[in-house]
């Protein structure tokens, strides 16, 4: 059996369609390009369809362009689209209503949007938030496409741009246009078809344009243009510009580089954008550059990473301190966190058998660099390595910290240190430092979400410091997971926005936490509690008289 005999129940005559566009008059012309015309209509369904839609719903008419130019959608391409959107459903994937094939005419049927296609909207007065709302629909009918429709296969669409993507009512974003999709395999770690390139000029992916491979990564790179296209208010090529201005993507990755994408955000949001949603979105936007495919993430992780920046801009995300390794009690306090403007650029370390300083320094989007005094002491034993410093690409963000802690076994012996660390970043791993013997600690963090250090150290012999930890931001959440061993205990706060984590603190030794403490804004800033009963302790009264607060009272 045929395509079109398998998909015959959703036909609709011609003349259904011509009765409804007054004959594709352009009184209801609403949209054109090179595929051919598009016309708004309010379709009466005859009684021979079995389409779901409400008669006398309004709908989206696409007449192609069947005269066999380059420019037109062909048979192959005509039946591709009808095939895709009858097949996959997804919230943010269009509707297809039916189609027509009579009488030399292929006319494509959907449901209307109501705002039209997302190009349209570019500079115009819509907020941050609605923004990222759009993209954040779009790239999960996209991440649905390359992962959600089959386990034995996935969808490459191979034409994403703004002008594809719809806005229904609510400025939801449904993604269009199937014609030159293909179908490709997910059994294996790299989906590759061979073709001939197609898409746009401007969004192609150029590794597909020089190779003629196309992956999944390829609607990555175009996705990210899009998501440059909906920060900086314009199209990805355009015809004002005559220099390096007239391509998005060139102009983007290269301000992004140099720290300067303030100068081509959209005005209209510029003043709007909170600085932690900015440095999220533009991160992830910025990967999908990436020359290298591999480096490129997947739409699961824009997703993620959209999301996130969404949390930060309507502000459901909290930046919290966790963990804590190494003494409670000596030496004096530190912190170095980071501003909602800032990156981490370098990290400097004196370290032989442990870590005898570390310093740090930051950049914020401007370029002006801020460095921290040198926590700890100038050096240890002579050999140490003095002043050892991690230079932090631009994109390059930590994402797990590793490290020991030990015993000091020099003049002043047994003084607990921080031994070693591992800086791990999306992009390399940076060490070890120090010499790795004693207690093991890791943290993990998403990409984005390092926010900073806090620690103890001691000047006065060149002792080094005694103990060091990691900030990160995390969600708000009404729950804490307290781990004890190889058990999860789960103690509930009394009600969900109650309190936010201070810190989790380790007993060396033993991995056991022993305490959480929270901060109570309903009880005072000052009020303390702490969730030491959430597992039997073995001292009842050692819950009641926490160990001092590791942390300067202000951070």
């Amino acid at each position: 059996m045929s395509l079109i005999q398998e998909l015959d129940r959703l036909k609709i005559p011609l003349e259904d369609i011509k009765s409804a566009t007054n004959n594709f008059s352009d009184e209801n012309l609403i949209g054109r390009g090179g595929f051919g015309r598009v016309y708004k209509a309010q379709l009466c369904l005859s009684a021979s369809t079995t389409s779901s839609t409400d008669r006398g719903t309004t709908v989206a008419v696409k007449r192609l362009d069947v005269r066999g130019g380059k420019s037109g959608q062909g048979k192959r391409e005509f039946l591709m689209e009808i095939f895709m959107l009858a097949s996959y459903k997804h919230h943010n994937l269009v509707s297809l209503v039916g189609f027509s094939d009579e009488r030399g005419e292929r006319i494509i049927v959907y449901e209307h949007e109501f705002h039209g296609s997302l190009d349209r909207h570019l500079a115009t007065n819509l907020t941050w938030v609605q923004r990222l709302q759009i993209c954040l629909g779009a790239a999960r009918g996209l991440n649905h496409l390359h992962s959600g429709v089959s386990q034995g296969h996935r969808i490459l669409h191979r034409d994403i741009k703004s002008s594809n993507i719809l806005l229904n009512e609510n400025w939801e974003a449904k993604i269009s246009d199937f014609g030159l999709s293909r179908i490709g395999p997910t059994n294996q770690e790299f989906t590759f078809l061979i073709t001939n390139a197609a898409g746009t000029f401007g969004y192609l992916d150029p590794v597909y344009v020089t190779t003629g491979i196309l992956t999944k990564e390829s609607d990555v790179y175009s996705f990210g243009v899009v998501l440059f296209e909906v920060l900086c208010g314009r199209l990805a090529m355009t015809k004002e510009y005559k220099d390096e201005r007239r391509s998005l993507s060139h102009l983007a990755q290269l301000h992004y580089k140099e720290g300067k994408l303030d100068e081509i955000i959209d005005p209209n949001i510029q003043k709007e954008i909170k600085p932690n949603s900015l440095r999220t979105f533009s991160s992830i936007a910025y990967q999908c550059l990436k020359q290298n495919r591999k480096q490129r993430p997947t739409m699961a992780l824009v997703v993620e990473q959209l999301l996130i920046s969404l949390e930060f801009q309507t502000g459901c995300r909290r930046i919290t301190q966790i963990g804590l390794w190494g003494s409670s009690t000596g030496g004096g306090p530190w912190s170095f966190q980071l501003g909602s403007n800032q990156k981490l650029r370098k990290i400097t370390m004196d370290h032989k058998n442990w870590i005898y300083s570390i310093a740090f320094t930051a950049e914020d989007f401007s370029g002006v660099s801020e460095s921290s005094q040198r926590h700890g002491g100038h050096d240890g034993p002579s050999g140490g390595t003095i002043s050892e410093v991690i230079n932090f690409e631009v994109d390059e963000e930590i994402t797990e910290i590793h490290g020991t802690v030990g015993s000091t076994n020099w003049l002043w012996s047994n003084c607990m240190v921080i031994s070693s660390l591992v800086f791990v970043t999306n992009k390399k791993r940076h060490g070890p430092f120090g010499k790795e013997d004693g207690t093991s600690f890791s943290v993990s963090c998403d990409v984005g979400s390092f926010a900073g250090f806090y620690g103890r150290s001691d000047f006065k012999k060149g002792i080094p410091i005694a103990s060091s930890s990691m900030t990160q931001k995390i969600s708000y959440e009404g729950e804490i997971f307290i781990y004890r061993g190889s058990n999860v205990h789960l103690a509930k706060l009394q009600r969900p926005v109650l309190a936010s984590c201070k810190y989790l603190k380790f007993q060396l030794g033993n991995p056991n936490i022993f305490g959480a403490y929270f901060n109570t804004p309903t009880l005072g800033m000052k009020t303390r509690q702490v969730l030491g009963n959430a597992f039997p302790v073995p001292n009842p009264e050692s819950r009641l008289n926490p160990c001092p607060d590791p942390v300067p009272k202000n951070p």
